[in-house]
Protein backbone atom coordinates (compact mmCIF):
# COMPACT_ATOMS: atom_id res chain seq x y z
CA UNK A 1 0.00 0.00 0.00
CA UNK A 2 1.56 3.28 -1.13
CA UNK A 3 1.20 6.09 1.45
CA UNK A 4 -0.88 9.08 0.38
CA UNK A 5 1.99 11.52 0.82
CA UNK A 6 4.07 9.58 -1.69
CA UNK A 7 1.20 9.59 -4.19
CA UNK A 8 0.83 13.34 -3.72
CA UNK A 9 4.57 13.88 -4.13
CA UNK A 10 4.60 11.82 -7.33
CA UNK A 11 1.57 13.68 -8.71
CA UNK A 12 3.11 17.08 -7.98
CA UNK A 13 6.47 16.19 -9.54
CA UNK A 14 4.84 14.60 -12.60
CA UNK A 15 2.50 17.55 -13.15
CA UNK A 16 5.33 20.06 -12.80
CA UNK A 17 7.45 18.10 -15.25
CA UNK A 18 4.67 17.75 -17.80
CA UNK A 19 3.81 21.46 -17.62
CA UNK A 20 7.49 22.42 -17.72
CA UNK A 21 7.93 20.53 -20.98
CA UNK A 22 4.58 21.43 -22.51
CA UNK A 23 4.74 25.20 -21.89
CA UNK A 24 7.78 25.98 -24.09
CA UNK A 25 6.61 23.53 -26.76
CA UNK A 26 3.20 25.22 -26.81
CA UNK A 27 4.90 28.60 -27.20
CA UNK A 28 6.97 27.35 -30.12
CA UNK A 29 4.04 25.71 -31.87
CA UNK A 30 1.90 28.83 -31.40
CA UNK A 31 4.33 31.22 -33.08
CA UNK A 32 2.99 30.52 -36.58
CA UNK A 33 -0.60 29.67 -35.63
CA UNK A 34 -2.02 28.98 -32.13
CA UNK A 35 -4.09 26.15 -33.60
CA UNK A 36 -0.86 24.20 -34.15
CA UNK A 37 -0.66 23.66 -30.37
CA UNK A 38 -4.12 22.12 -29.98
CA UNK A 39 -3.02 18.51 -30.36
CA UNK A 40 -0.28 18.99 -27.77
CA UNK A 41 -2.72 20.57 -25.32
CA UNK A 42 -5.06 17.59 -25.71
CA UNK A 43 -2.31 15.14 -24.77
CA UNK A 44 -1.16 17.45 -21.97
CA UNK A 45 -4.67 17.37 -20.52
CA UNK A 46 -4.83 13.57 -20.70
CA UNK A 47 -1.37 13.22 -19.19
CA UNK A 48 -2.07 15.67 -16.37
CA UNK A 49 -5.20 13.77 -15.36
CA UNK A 50 -3.21 10.53 -15.40
CA UNK A 51 -0.43 12.13 -13.34
CA UNK A 52 -2.98 12.88 -10.62
CA UNK A 53 -4.29 9.31 -10.74
CA UNK A 54 -7.67 10.78 -11.63
CA UNK A 55 -10.50 8.93 -13.33
CA UNK A 56 -12.51 11.22 -15.56
CA UNK A 57 -15.37 11.16 -18.01
CA UNK A 58 -17.23 13.48 -20.35
CA UNK A 59 -20.85 13.47 -21.48
CA UNK A 60 -22.52 15.49 -24.23
CA UNK A 61 -19.58 15.80 -26.63
CA UNK A 62 -22.08 15.16 -29.42
CA UNK A 63 -23.70 18.50 -28.55
CA UNK A 64 -20.69 20.44 -29.82
CA UNK A 65 -21.72 22.31 -32.98
CA UNK A 66 -19.41 23.03 -35.91
CA UNK A 67 -17.74 26.42 -35.96
CA UNK A 68 -16.71 28.69 -33.15
CA UNK A 69 -18.67 29.02 -29.91
CA UNK A 70 -18.60 30.65 -26.50
CA UNK A 71 -18.23 28.03 -23.78
CA UNK A 72 -19.73 28.87 -20.38
CA UNK A 73 -18.74 26.73 -17.41
CA UNK A 74 -18.74 26.75 -13.62
CA UNK A 75 -15.31 27.16 -12.05
CA UNK A 76 -13.93 24.88 -9.32
CA UNK A 77 -10.18 24.61 -9.84
CA UNK A 78 -7.27 25.26 -12.17
CA UNK A 79 -7.85 21.66 -13.20
CA UNK A 80 -11.08 22.70 -14.97
CA UNK A 81 -9.01 23.75 -17.97
CA UNK A 82 -7.03 20.50 -17.89
CA UNK A 83 -10.22 18.40 -17.81
CA UNK A 84 -11.58 20.42 -20.74
CA UNK A 85 -8.46 19.91 -22.85
CA UNK A 86 -8.51 16.19 -22.03
CA UNK A 87 -11.86 15.76 -23.80
CA UNK A 88 -12.78 18.65 -26.11
CA UNK A 89 -11.02 18.77 -29.49
CA UNK A 90 -12.03 22.29 -30.51
CA UNK A 91 -9.67 25.24 -30.87
CA UNK A 92 -10.45 27.15 -27.68
CA UNK A 93 -8.81 29.83 -25.63
CA UNK A 94 -9.65 31.63 -22.37
CA UNK A 95 -10.60 35.01 -21.03
CA UNK A 96 -8.40 35.02 -17.91
CA UNK A 97 -7.33 37.45 -15.22
CA UNK A 98 -4.13 39.31 -16.01
CA UNK A 99 -2.32 37.96 -12.93
CA UNK A 100 -2.03 34.53 -14.59
CA UNK A 101 -0.07 36.06 -17.46
CA UNK A 102 2.60 37.26 -15.01
CA UNK A 103 3.58 33.71 -13.98
CA UNK A 104 7.03 32.92 -15.44
CA UNK A 105 6.95 30.65 -18.51
CA UNK A 106 3.29 29.74 -17.97
CA UNK A 107 2.10 33.31 -18.49
CA UNK A 108 4.14 33.73 -21.66
CA UNK A 109 2.73 30.46 -22.95
CA UNK A 110 -0.82 31.65 -22.28
CA UNK A 111 -0.19 34.85 -24.18
CA UNK A 112 1.48 33.19 -27.18
CA UNK A 113 -1.26 30.56 -27.32
CA UNK A 114 -3.83 33.31 -27.85
CA UNK A 115 -5.53 33.57 -24.46
CA UNK A 116 -7.04 36.94 -23.53
CA UNK A 117 -5.81 38.84 -20.43
CA UNK A 118 -8.27 41.14 -18.68
CA UNK A 119 -8.26 43.13 -15.45
CA UNK A 120 -12.04 42.76 -15.05
CA UNK A 121 -12.25 46.40 -13.97
CA UNK A 122 -14.28 47.73 -16.89
CA UNK A 123 -11.35 49.82 -18.12
CA UNK A 124 -11.04 50.96 -21.71
CA UNK A 125 -8.14 48.55 -22.26
CA UNK A 126 -10.31 45.66 -21.11
CA UNK A 127 -13.14 46.73 -23.42
CA UNK A 128 -10.69 47.01 -26.30
CA UNK A 129 -9.32 43.49 -25.74
CA UNK A 130 -12.79 42.02 -25.52
CA UNK A 131 -13.81 43.82 -28.73
CA UNK A 132 -10.82 42.24 -30.47
CA UNK A 133 -11.83 38.88 -29.02
CA UNK A 134 -15.35 39.27 -30.42
CA UNK A 135 -13.82 39.50 -33.90
CA UNK A 136 -11.56 36.53 -33.17
CA UNK A 137 -14.41 34.25 -32.08
CA UNK A 138 -16.32 35.09 -35.24
CA UNK A 139 -13.40 34.14 -37.43
CA UNK A 140 -10.97 31.67 -35.86
CA UNK A 141 -11.33 30.58 -32.23
CA UNK A 142 -13.83 29.50 -29.57
CA UNK A 143 -13.65 31.27 -26.22
CA UNK A 144 -14.28 30.00 -22.68
CA UNK A 145 -15.85 32.06 -19.89
CA UNK A 146 -16.16 31.21 -16.20
CA UNK A 147 -19.08 33.54 -15.39
CA UNK A 148 -18.89 33.00 -11.63
CA UNK A 149 -15.76 35.16 -11.80
CA UNK A 150 -13.61 33.08 -9.46
CA UNK A 151 -12.97 29.49 -8.43
CA UNK A 152 -15.68 28.05 -6.22
CA UNK A 153 -14.05 26.05 -3.43
CA UNK A 154 -17.22 24.82 -1.69
CA UNK A 155 -18.82 23.35 -4.81
CA UNK A 156 -21.89 25.60 -4.64
CA UNK A 157 -22.62 27.64 -7.76
CA UNK A 158 -22.28 31.41 -7.47
CA UNK A 159 -24.40 33.96 -9.41
CA UNK A 160 -23.29 34.42 -13.02
CA UNK A 161 -21.92 37.68 -14.32
CA UNK A 162 -23.39 38.93 -17.61
CA UNK A 163 -20.18 39.29 -19.61
CA UNK A 164 -20.36 35.89 -21.32
CA UNK A 165 -23.91 36.53 -22.57
CA UNK A 166 -22.98 40.00 -23.86
CA UNK A 167 -19.87 38.66 -25.55
CA UNK A 168 -21.70 35.81 -27.31
CA UNK A 169 -24.54 38.09 -28.44
CA UNK A 170 -22.06 40.59 -29.86
CA UNK A 171 -20.15 37.83 -31.63
CA UNK A 172 -23.34 36.21 -32.91
CA UNK A 173 -22.14 32.68 -32.10
CA UNK A 174 -23.80 29.90 -30.09
CA UNK A 175 -23.21 29.54 -26.37
CA UNK A 176 -22.35 26.02 -25.21
CA UNK A 177 -23.18 25.55 -21.51
CA UNK A 178 -21.15 23.00 -19.60
CA UNK A 179 -20.32 21.94 -16.06
CA UNK A 180 -17.41 20.32 -14.26
CA UNK A 181 -17.38 18.45 -10.97
CA UNK A 182 -14.63 16.84 -8.91
CA UNK A 183 -11.81 19.08 -10.08
CA UNK A 184 -11.92 21.01 -6.80
CA UNK A 185 -10.92 17.78 -5.05
CA UNK A 186 -7.93 17.21 -7.36
CA UNK A 187 -6.44 20.67 -6.86
CA UNK A 188 -8.28 22.69 -4.18
CA UNK A 189 -8.29 26.48 -4.40
CA UNK A 190 -5.29 27.91 -2.55
CA UNK A 191 -3.35 24.63 -2.64
CA UNK A 192 -0.33 23.59 -4.69
CA UNK A 193 -0.59 19.91 -3.72
CA UNK A 194 -2.52 17.54 -5.98
CA UNK A 195 -4.78 14.98 -4.35
CA UNK A 196 -4.37 11.52 -5.78
CA UNK A 197 -7.07 9.26 -7.21
CA UNK A 198 -10.09 11.58 -7.39
CA UNK A 199 -12.95 11.41 -9.90
CA UNK A 200 -13.94 14.26 -12.21
CA UNK A 201 -16.65 14.76 -14.79
CA UNK A 202 -17.45 17.17 -17.61
CA UNK A 203 -21.03 17.47 -18.91
CA UNK A 204 -21.83 19.51 -22.03
CA UNK A 205 -25.30 20.81 -22.84
CA UNK A 206 -27.04 21.74 -26.07
CA UNK A 207 -26.03 25.04 -27.69
CA UNK A 208 -28.01 28.20 -27.02
CA UNK A 209 -28.39 30.29 -30.16
CA UNK A 210 -27.75 34.04 -30.02
CA UNK A 211 -28.54 35.12 -33.57
CA UNK A 212 -31.27 37.74 -33.60
CA UNK A 213 -30.64 38.71 -29.97
CA UNK A 214 -29.47 42.10 -28.76
CA UNK A 215 -27.52 43.21 -25.71
CA UNK A 216 -30.87 43.98 -24.07
CA UNK A 217 -31.42 40.21 -23.92
CA UNK A 218 -28.34 39.66 -21.73
CA UNK A 219 -30.31 39.24 -18.49
CA UNK A 220 -32.60 36.60 -19.94
CA UNK A 221 -29.68 34.72 -21.52
CA UNK A 222 -27.66 34.87 -18.29
CA UNK A 223 -30.63 33.50 -16.35
CA UNK A 224 -31.02 30.69 -18.88
CA UNK A 225 -27.31 29.89 -18.57
CA UNK A 226 -27.50 29.76 -14.78
CA UNK A 227 -30.39 27.32 -14.88
CA UNK A 228 -28.83 25.16 -17.57
CA UNK A 229 -25.39 24.97 -15.96
CA UNK A 230 -27.01 24.13 -12.61
CA UNK A 231 -28.79 21.18 -14.24
CA UNK A 232 -25.61 20.02 -15.97
CA UNK A 233 -23.70 20.42 -12.72
CA UNK A 234 -26.11 18.13 -10.90
CA UNK A 235 -25.41 15.47 -13.53
CA UNK A 236 -21.65 16.06 -13.31
CA UNK A 237 -21.80 15.64 -9.53
CA UNK A 238 -23.54 12.28 -9.99
CA UNK A 239 -20.79 11.14 -12.35
CA UNK A 240 -17.90 12.36 -10.17
CA UNK A 241 -19.38 11.33 -6.85
CA UNK A 242 -18.73 14.81 -5.46
CA UNK A 243 -21.88 16.00 -3.73
CA UNK A 244 -21.31 19.42 -2.11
Amino acid sequence: MIPEFLKTAFADVAAAGLTGVTSPLTSLLSIRDPRDADGLLYYWGRSMMAAAGATHTARGLDHLPPGNVVFVCNHQSNYDVILFFAHVRKHTRWVAKRELFKIPVFGQTMRLAGNIPVDRDGSESDKSRLSEAVLAVRERVSVMFFPEGTRNSDGKLKPFKKGAAVFAIQAGVPIVPMAVSGTRLILPKGSLALRWGKRAALVIGEPIQTQGLSVEDRDAVTHQLEQTVARLYARACELSGDRP
